[in-house]
């Protein structure tokens, strides 16, 4: 059995039979037990302990990837203490009062860390019973209805779940997505977006018949009756999935799980020339209740929910730089790889880091098949088999 850290080291993973057998194999390695998820509520059970003492009536909510059913062994843990308004307070008042409750019960909570200038104030902590990372804040209850989101995705598809932990585990070996990175919750909604397009999942906004609103945005949504009809398997839809954030067109599109398409970047450069369905984005920037999506990141991946809200704006260029070799590795992997040996590829193969992106153009087209001269493909291809080739001489 894997210990939380120790998933990240492939060197212990065993990749055994066809792509779907190495896939079962690979979940039973890095998601979260039954056993483990259950020992989590002992975690909640004592913040909300250790909370109450500063706050009677407070409750603790969890969130994020434990929440959703995307939880594997190195996953922290994210709660949302909602106080009752009568006790309320400045954000980085709550951290600091948390942290120092924390502190009193060293046996439990190990090295409270308060980080009070960040735009959503937390603490982070060690829970020594249940040897799990926890991240608290106090601010917008938004992150839980995400999360509600995110799991009835998930459950609408089997291929749907499966596919975003493989994505999430090869981001995460991959040094692409954790603190300062790429956040997960993005690369979790890169996933929603690509099975948008395959009509696997349906766009936010046809659940959204309802209002619910919570920090001036629509958190709403319902089931609805949603037949795909798409019975691609999941090792196409791996495939599929690096091919199509290869070949995005990130200058031109804005990436929109709520409208489930994408959307030209010109049309939200002015208020008014939005699709009809941004009613509330619009009725929010008129009353001065957000302000316009900000467009200046490479990849410009926008909120299900909060329509002024880019999940990638603070993805530094280098990153992106690094993520699209990825991609562009992945995609060649599933092109001429055989599919028992596809999994074990992307999982395997390093990039050498290239300076950083400095225009918002992504370097993709010379790897498109449409646009790259044949020396090109030559060089890249003959630059994966001997990425391939070193990496099966160190194992």
């Amino acid at each position: 059995m894997a210990n939380n850290d120790d998933i990240l080291d492939i060197t212990n993973l065993h990749l055994e039979g066809n792509f779907d057998s190495q896939v079962e194999g690979l979940m039973k390695y890095i998601r979260l037990t039954r056993t483990e998820v259950e020992q989590l509520q002992i975690l909640i059970n004592d913040l909300q302990g250790t909370m109450e003492k500063a706050w009677p009536g407070c409750t603790v909510h969890a969130f994020g990837s434990i929440v959703t059913g995307l939880g594997i062994k190195s996953s922290d843990l994210d709660c949302h203490i909602s106080v009752p308004p009568w006790l309320w307070s400045p954000a980085n008042v709550y951290v600091y009062k948390a942290r120092a409750l924390l502190k009193k019960q060293p046996h439990i909570f190990k090295e409270p860390f308060a980080i009070s200038e960040a735009k959503i104030p937390i603490v982070k902590f060690y829970h020594i019973p249940t040897q799990r990372q926890c991240d608290i804040t106090f601010t917008s209850p938004q992150s839980i209805e995400n999360s509600k989101l995110l799991a009835y995705y998930m459950e609408l598809d089997h291929r749907g779940k499966s596919l975003t932990i493989l994505i999430k585990y090869w981001a995460k070996i991959h040094g692409l997505t954790g603190t300062n990175l790429i956040p997960n919750y993005a690369m979790i909604l890169l996933v929603v977006f690509y099975l948008q397009q395959k009509a696997i999942l349906p766009p936010v906004h046809r659940l959204q018949s309802n209002e619910h609103i919570v920090d001036n945005w629509n958190v709403a949504f319902e089931d609805v009756m949603h037949i795909s009809g798409n019975n691609i398997t999941l090792y196409d839809l791996l495939g599929g999935f690096f091919i199509f954030y290869r070949d995005f067109n990130y200058d031109k599109f804005i990436i929109s799980p709520f409208l489930g398409q994408p959307i030209t970047r010109e049309s939200f450069s002015k208020v008014g020339n939005e699709p009809p369905e941004y009613r509330l984005y619009r009725e929010n920037l008129q009353n001065d209740r957000c302000k316009p999506l900000r467009m200046g990141s490479i990849i410009c991946l926008q909120d299900p929910f909060d329509h002024s809200r880019n999940c990638t704006v603070a993805v530094h260029p280098k990153l992106v730089n690094k993520l699209m070799s990825y991609l562009r590795l992945g995609a060649t992997a599933y092109e001429i790889e055989k599919s028992d040996a596809f999994l074990w590829a992307i999982l395997s193969m390093r990039i050498e880091e290239r300076p950083a992106v400095t225009t918002k153009v992504v370097p993709r087209c010379i790897f498109k098949k449409k646009n790259a001269s044949k020396k090109q493909k030559k060089i890249f291809h003959e630059a994966f088999i001997r990425a391939r080739q070193k990496n099966k001489n160190k194992i």
